[in-house]
């Protein structure tokens, strides 16, 4: 536990050289000085069809050539990795809510030839998620000594996924519902395989072949800060609580965004009666100084507006005609558009249009999991293919204005939005405070996920709420650490100066590295609330920024003891030795 808690580094770091990727048939072989992976093809679906690679560096596209219909491309190994501790499993969930982290290898479940992954289809979906598999990217390492990553590149045409045992690895194309007519040829998303003694680097070199891949430049050079309604006023928000909050919103922050609650109902994107001057708000936002920002879930329309009962054919289906539906934890019945219908395509995009003519240049596009649910639709698409071309309307409609993607599937969504949604909400309607624990549940998503910071997007680890029962220092620490959006989650007149502060905005941006990240060890769950019953999840201790500043945070239940980099504390503003110190639970520091 001392170890744990000083964050102490491996002895001796092992070097991984001499990479190299080869084929021979249909085994794929990655070899390197610490790990090697040797894995075997496998096409799974109905007529002749076969498979083989297109190498590339550590990269492998796979052509499947025949006649027939492709459900599913299994390559399936055995792993090797030097050191001697058990290895851990840095996964990915599905979307931007599910559980991301490290944590202990469990059982696979297997089903038609291929691993389960789970997780991948609507907002009650992460009970599915089996903690075995990741989606998009997923690496398997020892503490002690080498870890292999393998990830896709994109996520154009199937869903991917991988899965692992303790020397054993598994990658996926497809396999949740996809039938991929071959006629000829077609090629699949191409992945990256690496290795390496540093998890986090290994992630950080696998981010940057993502972003050249894909051609990303970021479009803004700093992540957004600002405001948002959400954790002030949740479903209840008004155009009243708005134009007060940005009465008191200090110079130094950009965004006003207006959160669920300003629109009559989901699909039915008009202002309801809490805002008497809609016409005039966004513009008065930008005369104030600042960005105006605007909540939709545009995918979504709730069954009660009327408009599956006069164009059901602008709806995605089941195999039995049934309209596929979200009951968003029994509150609301909402459908899913088929965007691959013209007719459903252009009401998708004159929502959204209609809002950037009103004045919105910031939006924050929730729920977006749902254009990539299989199920029929207009026309014959898998789920990766229509959420591309929801995505292609999104950008079209929306034109330079910022994206913030949330409740969005992460791979599919490099290079089309500006910002993603890292973690689950830190409070709720029904519990508006936030706990210390669901801080805690964010901040080990955060840890699993900030290396994409700067580098696909800006990441979002929702607003930042300095308000009891969190501890403010705690709370700042692990908004800063991410590295991304900086948005005030508490009324403005009761700005805490702490956020504004020159020395901690200048933080903002900077992405902090977590020393010895796979040896925090949680336990998947699906969600916030579930840390309240066990807490389990934990989140590193010390984080290291490009510049040199060191981070201390303790999000866990109890006190512990750190050691102390000296200088000076800029939260507190208080100077301190080098040297061992207590960190208490739920608080955090900041060392220059």
């Amino acid at each position: 536990m001392l170890l744990l808690a000083l964050g102490c580094r491996p002895a001796d770091p092992l070097a991984c050289e001499g990479s190299s990727l080869s084929t021979s048939g249909p085994d794929l072989v990655f070899e390197a000085d610490c790990a090697s992976w040797t894995a075997q093809a496998s096409v799974i679906g109905t007529g002749q069809l076969s498979v083989a690679f297109e190498l590339e560096g550590q990269r492998a596209t796979p052509v499947v050539s025949g006649d027939g219909t492709l459900l599913a491309l299994v390559l399936d190994g055995d792993v090797s990795l030097e050191g001697e501790a058990p290895p851990v499993l840095w996964r990915q969930g599905f979307q931007s809510w599910w559980w991301s982290g490290v944590t202990e290898l469990s059982p696979l479940e297997w089903q038609d030839g291929v691993p389960v992954a789970g997780g991948d289809g609507d907002g009650m979906s992460a009970v599915e998620e089996v903690p075995a598999t990741s989606w998009w990217v997923g690496l398997l390492g020892r503490p002690d000594g080498a870890s292999l990553l393998i990830g896709a590149l994109s996520a154009s045409t199937t869903k991917w996924y991988a899965a692992f045992e303790e020397d054993r690895a598994i990658a996926t194309w497809g396999g949740r519902g996809e039938r991929l007519p071959v006629d000829g040829e077609i090629r699949l998303d191409p992945i990256w395989i690496g290795a390496g003694p540093k998890a986090w680097g290994l992630h950080v070199e696998y981010a940057d072949v993502v972003a050249s891949h894909h051609d990303i430049v970021l479009r803004e050079p700093t992540p957004p800060t600002g405001w948002a309604s959400w954790t002030v006023y949740y479903e209840e928000v008004t155009e009243q609580g708005v134009r007060e909050n940005l009465e008191a919103l200090p110079a130094e922050l950009d965004v006003v965004q207006i959160d669920d609650g300003w629109q009559v109902q989901w699909g039915d994107w008009s202002p309801n009666e809490d805002f008497p001057q809609w016409e005039e708000l966004a513009h008065d936002i930008t005369a104030a100084g600042h960005r105006p920002g605007l909540w939709m879930a545009p995918l979504y329309v709730e069954r009660d507006i009327g408009l599956y009962d006069q164009h059901p054919a602008w709806f995605v289906h089941d195999e039995d005609g049934e309209a596929l539906s979200f009951g968003n934890f029994g509150s609301h019945d909402y459908l899913i558009l088929d965007i691959t219908h013209p007719d459903a395509a252009a009401f998708f995009q004159d929502n959204l249009r209609a809002r950037v003519e009103e004045g919105w240049s910031y939006f924050k596009l929730d729920f977006l999991y749902a254009g990539m649910q299989e199920g029929v639709r207009y026309q014959d698409v898998t789920g990766a293919q229509a959420y591309a071309l929801a995505m292609d309307l999104v950008r079209d409609a929306i034109g330079d204005a910022f994206l913030l993607a949330c409740g969005a599937p992460m791979l599919p969504s490099v290079g089309y939005a500006d910002a993603y949604r890292t973690g689950a909400d830190i409070a709720f309607g029904f519990d508006p405070d936030g706990q210390p624990e669901y801080l805690r549940w964010q901040a080990r998503a955060t840890a699993a996920r900030a290396w994409q910071n700067g580098r696909w997007w800006w990441v979002d680890a929702d607003q930042i709420m300095l308000r009891p029962p969190v501890q403010p220092s705690g709370a700042l620490v692990a908004g800063l650490v991410s590295g991304g959006a900086w948005l005030y989650g508490d009324p403005t007149e009761d700005l805490d100066p702490r956020f504004i502060d020159p020395e901690i905005l200048a933080l903002v941006g900077q992405t902090a590295e977590p020393r010895d990240p796979l040896s925090f060890v949680s336990g998947p769950d699906f969600g916030p609330i579930a840390e309240l019953a066990d807490p389990n999840d934990r989140v590193p201790v010390r984080w290291e920024f490009p510049d040199g500043e060191i981070a201390l945070l303790n999000l866990g239940d109890r006190s512990i003891q750190v050691e102390g980099p000296g200088g000076t504390e800029l939260i507190s503003g208080e100077p301190g030795e080098e040297g061992t110190r207590s960190l208490e639970p739920g608080t955090g520091e900041i060392w220059r």
